[in-house]
């Protein structure tokens, strides 16, 4: 059902975000800015209980719809606060063919109380739902480790000002530049594809997963501006190594909690490690803010659990199939690590 009768699409998909959990504030409409096909979710009173922002994807075998919306920190469906599977069982049966006989949600955080609901929900209508791991994500537990009064390391605090003096002699003096959504200049998103051009990631055939440089991906990020709640969450740093940009970080920031969306450095300073020094330097900013936790996506190359990370939530691929034999033949080809 569409919004007729209560609130216009956009206003639904805000106002369920506004009121959702707080780490789930950024699933807005504007959010979902590549999804054409919306519908919410309603009571028998015409009252939104979950929205939902549609694309379609081939996967394998399949051209089915999958939940829209950027692949980090992770795709979601907003949610009215204190929803009961059962009434939003019902609700998806009445809108069962805008999400068809196959349907996908990943990547998902695995326990995370709305997508508990969620998938108990569409069991009761009556899809079968298969899970595809795709690893563990990082977090810092800021709280904790700044209540510590021990991190970082006094050892880590003198490696750092000596990769300071090492980068400052090797291309001159450095400046930070901190932004949010609001302030965030085409000059500056022109540096941080330049970052990712000199980066590892500027080294691979197809051009890597770039979030700058890709000229659709860079108008997504840009899009998200023009909604003011949204511009507000996004966050970035850059550092400049005289007139160079050197590294960078984005995310996005709701509930308390630091979504990393990518960070990157120009492979020229690796041995003095500028990104290392910039994080260090985000996640002091971002713990004098009170922001408490730092999700930094999927596995740890190293530096993450040395700069005390530890491992987090598990993040899923769910499918939704109807019909019994179905889900049996596509179980096998599904339910694999990715």
């Amino acid at each position: 059902m569409s919004g007729e009768g209560w609130l216009d699409e956009a206003a639904i998909f805000d106002t369920l975000a506004a009121t959702d959990a707080p780490h789930r504030a950024f699933l807005r409409s504007a959010w979902f800015a590549d999804a054409p096909v919306r519908f919410a979710a309603r009571r028998g009173d015409g009252s939104p209980l979950a929205a939902f922002a549609l694309v379609e994807r081939r996967k394998g075998p399949l051209v089915l719809r999958e939940v829209g919306g950027s692949y980090w920190p992770f795709r979601g469906v907003p949610v009215a606060p204190g929803i009961v599977p059962e009434d939003l069982a019902q609700a998806l049966a009445a809108d069962a063919s805008y999400l068809g006989h196959a349907w996908r949600l990943g990547p998902a955080e695995a326990g995370d109380p709305a997508l508990d609901t969620l998938v108990a929900a569409a069991r009761l209508a009556g899809w079968h739902v298969l899970t595809r791991p795709l690893g563990t994500v990082f977090v810092l537990d800021l709280a904790v480790l700044t209540a510590s009064g021990d991190w970082p390391s006094a050892k880590t605090q003198r490696k750092n000002r000596w990769r300071k003096r090492r980068l400052e002699e090797e291309g001159g003096a450095l400046h930070t530049e901190v932004f949010t959504g609001r302030d965030w200049t085409a000059g500056q998103r022109d540096a941080m594809a330049a970052i990712e051009a000199a980066s590892w990631l500027g080294t691979l055939a197809d051009g890597g997963d770039t979030k700058f440089r890709d000229p659709e991906m860079r108008a997504y990020w840009e899009s998200l501006c023009s909604d003011p709640v949204l511009a507000a969450m996004l966050f970035g740093s850059m550092m400049w190594i005289g007139e160079v940009p050197a590294a960078f970080t984005f995310g996005v920031e709701a509930g308390g909690v630091r979504y990393y969306i990518a960070n990157n450095y120009d492979e020229r300073f690796t041995n003095f490690g500028p990104g290392r020094v910039l994080l260090y330097e985000d996640f002091a900013r971002a713990a004098e803010a009170g922001v408490t936790t730092i999700s930094w996506g999927l596995g740890d190359a190293g530096y993450k659990s040395e700069m005390g990370a530890q491992a987090g939530p598990q993040m899923v691929d769910l499918l939704f199939v109807r019909g019994r034999i179905p889900a049996a033949v596509l179980r096998h080809w599904w339910e694999r690590p990715a």
